[in-house]
């Protein structure tokens, strides 16, 4: 059965005006930059610091060389992740009012997996890149101590990102693929194109919880680089049907504006 068109006029009209459409292509524009930067700065650190084969002395060794990739990894993380709060505050304003309870449990759980994964990532950018200089500049702690104590704040920050904040994240996608699916407003493939990645951040969740870290860890590298795909596919298709239904308003203003022998075509 062939899919119905997508009512432009209504994505036109209802349930924002044009202004609020243009904070959601800014969002999907920032997301797209965002992940897509977060992604390549942690790919770079992952090579510079040939964690292949992972182990937390590595880490502690690598955050006091490399201090400032460290600090610019986290924060482009932590960007990436507010982003991705902004990108599902920005699908609410696509989305008939009927939605409204759908959307806000996406906002609700996009708001707590931002929470998070803000408080993981910087506590891995403060604080274990302090016990980590500290571990060069003085030798109070023995190595095992401090591989220790660096172990325990990993295993925080990967069950704060990897395991719970991916899986809210998830969730919230979830959400948003079910109303993208039933609203009139946009075409069903929008929804299909959602629905991979929000999949995969919840598989992140699942493989982080069995233990399957270096899995976890490239299934999330996905997920960032299709995030950032997904924006700027969502930023351009909701632009074009936006330009579709202006020019069909134009036409019409156009046809209702002439006189009527030229509306009928009769000879004068």
């Amino acid at each position: 059965m062939a899919e119905a068109a997508p009512d432009v006029h209504a994505l036109a009209k209802a349930p924002s005006p044009a202004r609020r459409h243009r904070f959601v292509q800014t969002c999907c524009l920032v997301t797209t930059i965002a992940h897509t930067a977060a992604t390549l700065i942690c790919v770079f650190a992952f090579r510079e610091g040939n964690f292949v084969e992972f182990s937390p002395q590595r880490l502690l060794q690598f955050v006091p060389q490399h201090l400032y990739i460290w600090r610019l990894s986290c924060l482009l993380v932590m960007a990436s992740s507010f982003s991705t709060l902004l990108f599902i505050l920005a699908m609410r304003d696509i989305l008939e009012e009927k939605f409204r309870s759908t959307v806000g449990v996406a906002v609700c759980l996009a708001l707590l997996a931002c929470v998070l994964d803000l408080e993981g990532v910087s506590r891995m950018m403060v604080l274990f890149a302090d016990i980590s200089m500290q571990g060069q500049l003085n030798c109070t702690y023995l190595g095992a101590d401090l591989v220790q104590i660096g172990w325990t704040i990993i295993n925080q920050s990967i069950t704060q990102t990897f395991m719970l904040s991916a899986f809210l994240y998830g969730m919230a996608g979830l959400c948003i693929v079910r109303c993208l699916s039933l609203t009139r407003f946009v075409p069903r493939f929008l929804a299909f194109a959602h629905l991979p990645v929000w999949l995969c951040m919840v598989a992140v969740s699942v493989i982080t919880f069995l233990g399957y870290l270096p899995a976890a860890l490239s299934l999330m590298f996905a997920g960032n680089l299709g995030l950032s795909f997904l924006a700027a596919f969502t930023g351009v298709s909701i632009d074009s049907l936006l330009r579709a239904s202006h020019a069909d308003e134009s036409r019409a203003v156009e046809i209702a504006t002439l006189p009527p022998t030229a509306n009928t075509g009769e000879s004068p």
